[in-house]
């Protein structure tokens, strides 16, 4: 009976670890080896850190750009104390997202006893995730989303245990209202993630307030449960001046993410395709794209349900499963408000904690009915389907065909810029050093096909060179553009991206 019960774990915890070990090194090689060039929508951001001063991050940002001022400022200061090399680029995320991996763990044994096999895939849930895979070690913002999705988690919890009286160090404390007042700063989505916390302490203070058993003392013990979330409201409130307030009013990001959000009266067609995909898009691939759907809201109407059945109590897991349908629900409501999007996964990650949380619940649920053998059935087809999505993810990224001509262009770039560098030549290029280009109808510069500026992204161009960069349609157009250029110049360095040739007048 005891290896029955111990088995599980066990394989579970072995399998996870060497996981989350593989996904730590495969990001280490990203980082510090150049084998994945940057996309269009990192050039984006890079162009903002190379050409905009710190003053000027503060303002509007090219090319559709949102990213947390704050955060952007500190990425700011370390990639250009590094001019803005390769490795001081993607490691900024690969520390978020390795510091999520080792607090997303820590947090998971808090959350579960330890012989419950369900829950690694509290982490493996999250680490499978697109956003995750993707953005990993990418210069946006969403790995820091994800992060503080799992802090929020972690406040809610040092807030119940507060609430329910339980021993805490100043010390401990301290750090918990830091944080209240820090994280706020660097995730648009962070005030979303942390708002249930609100609503939980409300109740937890209504309870105070009530109880008669507390004869003396009451305001000390209300004080203590309400400051950190005082910090926290004043936090998000000056957040919103200084930062959100922009991206509200950003007319072309509305534009950008429109599709997604009700924006002219309810659809029901909108609402379904939303709410079905913020489950849904957890998964990886067809398969798990149906099981995370269906097993998802399956979970977040059963949770829904047994929590509206059982009468309240200060439990952890009472708390989390509360927070976790709240948070569900007020993403639904900002949707229908028009003020948010609904089922796109970049922008959803910060309920990945809130969904893993009620799908291991209802799994657990099963496994304590009648419904054993029907819960590690489930379970057993996450894990392998979890893992396998992981490794696959990080193979298929070396071996798709695209690769090979995006690590021809970025290297060749790389040598033309040298070159140009070494003999102050200007270059002229085409469109076809921005390969694949995703020319999206509802992006307002799509009309638009990058070269110049994207090539000054790559971080072979340094600012400091000031190289002259021309675009140009085709090669065929090199010399009929020589006009472009100061008399003095009689050559340049015309390329496509993946061939570059010196041409003279």
């Amino acid at each position: 009976m005891s290896f029955r019960i111990k088995q599980p774990e066990k394989i579970a915890r072995i399998a996870t670890i060497a996981t989350l070990s593989f996904v730590i090194a495969w990001g280490a090689v990203m980082v510090f080896a150049q084998v994945k060039p940057f996309w269009i929508d990192e050039a984006r951001v890079i162009y903002n850190l190379k050409f905009k001063n710190a003053a000027m991050l503060w303002g509007q940002l090219d090319y559709l750009q949102q990213f947390p001022r704050v955060y952007l400022q500190l990425v700011k200061l370390f990639t250009a104390t590094f001019d803005y090399s390769y490795t001081s680029l993607r490691i900024p995320s690969f520390i978020v997202g390795t510091l999520l991996i080792l607090f997303s763990y820590r947090l998971m044994n808090k959350l579960y006893s330890a012989a419950n096999y369900n829950k690694f895939l509290f982490i493996l849930i999250l680490v499978s995730a697109s956003t995750f895979t993707d953005y990993y070690v990418e210069i946006k913002q969403y790995t820091m989303d994800l992060l503080l999705g799992f802090v929020a988690i972690w406040q809610l919890l040092e807030l119940v245990q507060i609430n329910n009286n339980k021993p805490t160090t100043t010390a401990r404390y301290l750090l918990l209202c830091t944080s209240f007042l820090a994280v706020p700063f660097f995730s648009y989505t962070y005030p979303i993630a942390i708002a249930p916390a609100f609503m939980i302490q409300l109740t937890f203070s209504t309870i105070t307030l009530m109880d008669k058993d507390i004869q003396s003392g009451k305001t000390a013990i209300l004080a203590k449960q309400v400051f950190p979330l005082f910090l926290c409201g004043l936090s998000i409130a000056l957040f919103y001046l200084i930062d959100v307030n922009q991206l509200m009013g950003d007319k072309d990001m509305h534009q950008f993410w429109g599709h997604l959000m009700m924006k002219n009266g309810f659809s029901l067609s909108v609402l379904t395709y939303g709410f079905y995909n913020l489950f849904a898009e957890i998964g990886s691939g067809m398969l798990y794209w149906y099981i995370f759907g269906i097993l998802g809201i399956i979970s977040f109407l059963s949770g829904a349900y047994n929590f509206l059945k059982y009468r309240w109590d200060n439990s952890v897991a009472h708390i989390m499963q509360l927070y976790s349908i709240l948070l569900l629900i007020m993403m639904i409501i900002l949707f229908l408000w028009g003020k948010y999007p609904l089922g796109e996964p970049r922008l959803n990650a910060f309920a990945i904690p809130a969904i893993s949380m009620l799908i291991i619940r209802f799994l657990d649920h099963l496994n304590e009915g009648n419904y054993k053998k029907l819960s590690g059935s489930i379970s057993v087809i996450l894990f392998l389907g979890l893992i396998g999505n992981i490794f696959t993810t990080c193979y298929a990224g070396f071996t798709e065909p695209a690769y090979a001509k995006k690590m021809t262009i970025y290297r060749a770039t790389e040598r033309a810029l040298q070159l140009a560098e070494q003999q102050n030549i200007p270059i002229m290029i085409t469109p076809g050093v921005v390969w694949p280009y995703d020319k999206t109808i509802n992006y307002p510069y799509h009309n638009t096909v990058p070269g110049d500026w994207v090539l000054k992204t790559f971080p072979a161009y340094h600012v400091s060179t000031h190289l002259p960069v021309y675009p140009i349609s085709k090669l065929a157009d090199v010399t009929g553009n020589f006009n472009l250029l100061p008399a003095s110049v009689d050559t340049v360095l015309a390329g496509d991206g993946e061939q570059y040739t010196l041409i003279g007048r």
